[in-house]
């Protein structure tokens, strides 16, 4: 069966793909899968006038002939009994109850028209399930590499940690730097989802770090539901991309959640880096805390849209956004928009704070005074600059990690000194 070319933005993938891709799935899956194609076929694209969209003009990128790609991740870590990693395709046909309560239940087809395409197409994908009172006691690494110039990629999570469960995530995506000779090369499209659930008293970490090519258009969308006195840290690392659009939810409809946001991006060239989170308080005495950090060279440029929303019965509850970001270029850009919603009246704490601005010449003096070059002064004030968030990750391994991430795409570690080195020196 053929159909017709897509609504404006994408050519090349039809309905015969969403029909040949849930040929042997149960029928539940597949009816959902052309639900969501119809919903795609149907929803415009985002209206450039809406606040969270509108320095973002996804409707001017075209990605003719790209061609969907199955996700197929690898895993890495040792799993205790009863804990189950399997890519989400297998675990429809071998945890079916469990996968058809939950899939799509966070993340749903009709909130925009590229999160409509990966319900209709994500192959592969992964499925976590971990039992009540398992404590997994190294991280779960899954990493998504090799996308290359005009596919796209549909990734599709979905985890699941039952009361009194504790997990950390590694969530790494990768591929290399786009090359297309004297000719721009084919954009790739990346429309993911990521779906968690924590139980009770559970303790989950996610992090999610972006290495994606210069060709790549990454759209992501992350949300939590968190149980009674559950706790969850999540951390966006923005690295690679052409662009990327991420969305990072945390929703609190229990007593007692807690709630980390932390985010670092170290944007060059013309990278454009949109994040919109949302902080959303029913529960009474729920806490969250948002910190997200950016330095920007070039012409790079960033927006955060957040939104806090302490709805009525959420009486108690603490809440904090901060995003700091240090322009190290005049052509540079940051957006940063706290948006605070509260409805309840006997609020414990609320509070924001966004600022965007150079790098301060007093401090670059200080270090170049005691015969630190420049460019290496530099790098020692990012890496102070994106230390307060980093510190914040519980694993040592990981909070390394990050950090080489983030420092090898400003150019490396500045020297023999970090930037708590120099201090001590003086």
């Amino acid at each position: 069966m053929t159909s017709q070319i897509l609504a404006p933005g994408i050519q090349g993938v039809t309905r015969a793909d969403v029909e040949a891709l849930s040929r042997d799935e149960p029928q539940w899956l597949r009816e959902r899968r052309l639900d969501a194609w119809r919903t795609y076929e149907t929803l415009d694209f985002p209206d450039p006038s809406d606040e969270e969209w509108r320095r973002t003009d996804v409707r001017s990128i075209a990605f003719d002939g790209v061609r969907p790609r199955a996700a197929q991740p690898e895993f890495s870590t040792d799993l205790p009994s009863g804990v189950v990693l399997i890519d989400l395709q297998r675990a429809v046909r071998e945890h079916s109850d469990l996968v058809r309560r939950y899939l799509y239940a966070n993340v749903r087809a009709d909130e925009w028209k590229y999160l409509a395409l990966n319900a209709a197409l994500w192959s592969g994908g992964c499925f976590l399930y971990v039992p009540k009172g398992i404590e997994l006691k190294v991280p779960v690494s899954e990493l998504v590499t090799a996308l290359g110039t005009g596919e796209a990629l549909f990734p599709r999570t979905l985890i699941i940690v039952d009361r009194g469960g504790k997990l950390v995530f590694v969530d790494e995506v990768e591929s290399a730097a786009a090359t297309g000779g004297s000719h721009s090369p084919s954009p790739a499209l990346v429309s993911g989802a990521v779906e968690l659930f924590i139980g009770d008293g559970a303790q989950v970490e996610y992090y999610n770090i972006n290495r994606w090519g210069d060709n790549v258009y990454n759209f992501n969308t992350v949300r939590a539901t968190l149980g009674r006195d559950a706790q969850f840290t999540a951390l966006a690392a923005g690295i690679g991309s052409k662009l990327t659009k991420m969305r990072i939810d945390t929703i609190m409809p229990e007593p007692g959640a807690h709630a980390q946001l932390l985010g670092v991006t170290f944007g060059d060239g013309d990278q454009h880096f949109d994040y919109n989170t949302r902080q959303e308080h029913t529960g009474a005495h729920t806490v969250s805390d948002l910190q997200f950090k950016s330095a920007l060279t070039d012409s790079s440029s960033l927006v955060w849209y957040g939104v806090t929303r302490i709805n009525q019965g959420a009486s108690a509850s603490e809440a904090n956004q901060t995003s700091r970001n240090l322009l190290l270029s005049e052509h540079a850009k940051a957006a940063p928009i706290p948006i605070l919603e509260i409805e309840a009246y006997d609020v414990a704490k609320c509070s924001h704070g966004a600022t965007a601005g150079p790098v301060e010449e007093t401090e670059l003096f200080y270090l170049e005074s005691r015969g630190i070059p420049r460019d290496v002064a530099e790098h020692l004030l990012v890496e102070g600059f994106f230390a307060s968030v980093i510190d914040r990750i519980p694993n040592e391994g990981l909070r390394a990690r990050v950090l080489d991430a983030v420092l090898d795409k400003a150019g490396g570690r500045a020297g023999a000194l970090t930037f708590d080195e120099v201090l001590a020196a003086e």
